[in-house]
């Protein structure tokens, strides 16, 4: 086939559609969302990867960008071997020759860092380890390896760091090591479960599940599953269901598994959904309430929380449910402008009050709007501008911040100049934001 300048125009015009389509698709209708996905499969294997790798990409631009100073220092690598292993010059103004040394590899670059490294101060060696790890060349691996046996913990638990920086399977499999010994320091397995779940590979997340497995003692056990909560939910969603389903599992635990998926992908929001509408212990629910509201891009749940508000008996529970409706996009403030009325625990009313504000928002002109701006926003005010706690001033101004309304302009208005400075500034940034 013969290119011409306009095929080659044309081929290159299309790439830049698709990774600008899948962008606009990912930011509006990401994969991992059940609610706003268009074709969940389809953007999963198609724009969800295109989008990832775009971003490694930017990340890799940026970190050769970093790390660029400790290549380019107009020394041959000979001389920077020689530069490295001169102890007649303080180790902290040659430490940072670890990075290229390690990048090269070379038996002789090695041997050198193998030299250094044997007779380093615990803060040399630290900050050498990170940029052994930062160089990610696996070659240097059974220096890190040696170097997990040391006997001051906080070089072996760099060196643990480092081997996650590196993250290929080698690396990875001498962490689980770690990680599965329950011979091992507590504190190094607690440094092996967090590198795991930093590292986001099939091996680390098996790695995890099958430690957890062999129920392993309580804050290792607490890592593992934040560790776990990283990944997509789909990979590490029966361990979730299995676990938080046991008659046997710790309460505290199950607390930290839920909390854990905070940081999943947002497909784990049902999964929280069915824990925070029926699971026995009010913590773990109230805990599940709040890791959907850490999930901004699941909105459309706001009719299922608020019909679990209506149903919920503990107020701590309410609360959370109320943090949760701020990001949906689907909430009724008609429904639920009489369960925000009826709460007698400050924390909740106030939390129910920016739930309110924020769905006023999105239909200004109901009658639940003209409710808000009358019955409300009086007491926004009121709560803004009272002897409280900074913490309640603040999130009465952003209820009127949320709602947007006249009435809740003018209020704003008002906390500008009559309440203290940092409420006043809360409320004035709250007015800029809404000028045209």
């Amino acid at each position: 086939m013969k290119w011409t300048i306009g095929s080659v125009f044309g081929l290159v015009l299309a790439i830049a559609i698709l990774i600008a389509g899948s962008v606009w698709i990912e930011h509006r209708h990401p994969y991992d969302d059940p609610a706003r996905a268009w074709f969940p499969r389809t953007q999963r294997l198609v724009t969800g990867p295109i989008v990832v790798a775009l971003g490694r990409q930017i990340q890799s631009h940026y970190r050769r960008q970093i790390e660029a100073k400790y290549m380019k220092t107009g020394l041959s690598l000979r001389e920077t071997i020689e530069r490295f292993l001169d102890e007649g010059t303080d180790l902290a103004a040659r430490r940072d020759f670890a990075f290229r040394l390690a990048r090269e590899g070379t038996p002789e670059a090695l041997a050198a860092l193998q030299h250094v490294l044997g007779t380093a101060s615990p803060a040399d060696l630290e900050h050498m380890l990170w940029l052994i790890g930062r160089a990610g060349n696996p070659a240097t691996i059974p220096l890190l390896e040696s170097l997990v046996r040391h006997t001051d913990e906080s070089v072996a638990r760099a060196a643990i760091r480092a081997l996650g920086l590196i993250g290929n399977d080698t690396a990875v499999r001498l962490v689980a090591d770690l990680l599965a010994n329950p011979t091992c320091p507590e504190a190094l397995r607690i440094e092996a479960a967090v590198t795991l779940g930093t590292v986001q590979t099939t091996t680390a997340q098996l790695a995890l599940t099958e430690t957890f497995a062999r129920l392993p003692s309580g804050e290792v056990a607490s890592e593992i599953l934040h560790g776990l909560g990283r990944y997509d939910f789909d990979r590490v969603a029966p361990v979730f269901r299995s676990y938080l389903s046991s008659p046997t599992a710790s309460g505290e635990l199950r607390i930290v598994a839920v909390e854990a998926l905070a940081k999943s992908s947002a497909d784990a929001v049902p999964f929280l959904l069915e824990v925070a509408r029926a699971d026995t212990d009010p913590e773990v629910r109230a805990s599940a309430a709040w890791a959907i509201s850490t999930h901004q891009t699941a909105e459309r749940f706001g009719n299922r929380l608020t019909e679990m508000a209506e149903d919920e008996a503990e107020v701590e529970v309410r609360r959370r449910l109320y943090e949760a409706m701020v990001n949906q996009s689907d909430t009724s403030a008609g429904r639920i402008f009489p369960l925000v009325l009826a709460e007698e625990d400050t924390a909740a009313r106030i939390a129910g009050l920016n739930a309110l504000g924020a769905s006023v928002h999105q239909d200004p002109s109901s009658s639940a709007a003209l409710d808000f701006d009358e019955r409300l926003v009086p007491e926004l005010q009121r709560l803004a501008t009272s002897p409280n706690s900074l913490n309640l001033q603040i999130r009465a101004v952003f209820a009127l911040r949320r709602a947007g309304t006249p009435a809740a302009r003018e209020a704003l208005a008002r906390i500008e100049s009559d309440a203290p400075p940092q409420v006043a500034s809360a409320a004035r940034n709250g007015l800029r934001a809404a000028s045209p």
